[in-house]
Order: structure tokens, then sequence, then C-alpha cells
């Protein structure tokens, strides 16, 4: 736990985060195009879709993202759980979830307090019953509690809870484009981290908690590649593709601590490509569908 805030807190520093008050909120930069960017760097995004203070998710409520990749949803079964929306009425990728299934009946809140609470039926603020909550409540009045879905698709609440780590929790389920670029001088923090996801339109690709980086197609959500890289001991594990075009897995915080490449090295400016043929590529700089020079590929252009 001490890693990832760690590294939310990087991350907040990264990325600007807006807030406001409307179902769903809107600023100034334009949507981003999903599935199918093909961009270095996620274009800003403002927009997003909240939950304020006093309102709650009833079983079978959700909430969609501005950009409609991902949807939270209050299941009857009690777990609240964060979706990665496919093709529509398909298959549905869960990203993250509460654990907190088997109290059928069981509701979410913003609560005034800052935190974030799932409560069990008949439960409440005043009654007891919490199953499940995000701990961010606290004094720190200078922002106004809300629970939001990004338009990366991020759930994340804002609290009242004022320490080293910032007022905000989340379970950290970012997309990302569907290219990854090469390091250089100007942009050294390309890479995707644990949790981050991205998509085309026939395939998801995570890198999961379990430090395994995961092709699933949209049409089923079978696994269809995997890296292999489960059962590795690692803190917080990262993608990147060096400046010198190796793309490799490894240990945020041991750089010397891989855990699987490609072994392209001498390719400067490669970069990665999530197709919509299903497969995940690694070309040489000049190279690309249609051109050639690949240098890796998870050979999945078969099997959506």
């Amino acid at each position: 736990m001490h890693d990832r805030l760690l590294r939310s807190a990087f991350i907040s520093l990264l990325a600007a985060s807006a807030l406001t008050g409307l179902v769903p909120g809107t600023a100034g930069a334009a949507p981003a195009t999903r599935p199918g960017m093909a961009e270095c760097d996620e274009p800003y995004d403002a927009r997003e879709t909240v939950l304020n203070i006093g309102r709650r998710l009833a079983p079978g409520e959700k909430m969609t993202s501005p950009t409609e990749n991902t949807e939270l949803v209050m299941q009857a079964d009690g777990n609240l759980v964060l979706y990665a929306l496919g093709n529509p009425g398909g298959y549905k990728l869960p990203l993250w979830n509460s654990g907190t299934y088997g109290n059928a009946g069981a509701y979410a809140t913003m609560q005034e307090d800052g935190n974030f609470v799932i409560y069990k039926q008949g439960g409440g603020p005043q009654t007891g019953g919490a199953i499940w909550q995000t701990a961010s409540y606290g004094d720190h009045n200078d922002l106004k509690p809300v629970a939001k879905l990004e338009s990366d698709g991020n759930f994340k609440v804002i609290g009242r809870k004022d320490d080293r780590w910032g007022t905000h929790w989340s379970p950290l389920r970012r997309e990302k484009t569907t290219k990854l670029c090469a390091e250089d001088t100007a942009h050294q923090y390309r890479y995707w981290f644990d949790g981050d996801w991205a998509q085309s339109a026939t395939v998801w690709m995570i890198i999961q908690q379990d430090n395994n980086v995961v092709i699933y197609r949209k049409s089923d959500g079978k696994a269809i590649w995997n890296s292999a890289t489960y059962t590795t001991d690692f803190h917080t594990i990262d993608l990147r593709v060096g400046v010198d075009g190796d793309m490799t897995l490894r240990d945020w915080f041991d750089m010397d601590k891989v855990a699987w490449r490609t072994g392209t090295a001498g390719n400067p400016g490669a970069y990665a490509l999530l197709q919509d043929d299903g497969n995940f590529v690694l070309y040489k700089a000049d190279g690309g569908p249609g051109k050639g020079g690949a240098l890796w590929h998870s050979g999945t252009w078969n099997k959506i």
C-alpha cells in the first residue's frame, strides 16, 4: 500500500485534475477518441461524471464515465465494480471491485465528511453497517468531497483527509492510448503502471495487480496473451519502451529489476501499438501497420 500511495502522489503531480459539480461535468478540452487512439501522449480531457455529497448508488445503479469507456456499478450482490466497456451489449472487463459481494441490498454513498462508504442494507452514517470505505474522511475543507469517474475511466474520491499523501483515494485504473512511445529527454514519463489499461476495437490490454500483462478479447473476455510475470515479487510494475527501443516490464522502484523484455535494444525511437486486429506490436521508428518494421509482437492477430 505504501508503494501505491507513493505512486498515486507522483501521478497527481504529473496530471492536472479539474473538480466540477456537474453530472457529467465539462471543461475546455476536447474529448479523446476511443477506442483506437494512437497518440503517444494522452490529450487532456477535464470531463467527469460525479456523485456529490449525500448522493448514493443504490443496488443496480451505475455511473458511466464521460467517454463511456468505463462504468461503476453497485451490483445487487453488494459488490461495487468498475468495468471497462467493450462492444455495446457485450462482455465487460472487470478492472476493480470492492470485494463486498454477498451483501444483497448494500449501497454506496458520498458522505459530507469526505468518506465514500458502502453500507449494508438498512445501514447508514447514523446506524452503522459499513462494509467498505475509502477512509478519506477528515477536517480538510478546501475541497468539496465528491466521487467521480474521470475521462480516462478511473474512479476517484476527493475527500477531506489532510495528510502527506493528499486528499484523494483511487484504485488507479486509467485508460492509456493504444500507442506507447519510447522515452526521450523531453518525455521521461512515457510508461504504463500496474492497473493501467488500453483498448483497441477488438481487445483490452491491462497491467494487472499481480504484475501480469494480459490481453483480453472483447467478444467474450477470454485472455489470449500474457507476459507470464504474475509470480514476480515486484513492488510496482511499469511497462515502457526505453530510449534504445527495448520494451521492458520492470520494478518502478528498482530500475535494474526486470521481469520481462522484448530484447530489441538498438532501435531508438521504437514504439508499441495495440492494434485493431488484436495484435500488440513493437515497431521501428519508421515502421507501422502497412509499412512493416515489426521488431516484436504478441502473435494475437488471429485470435480475436
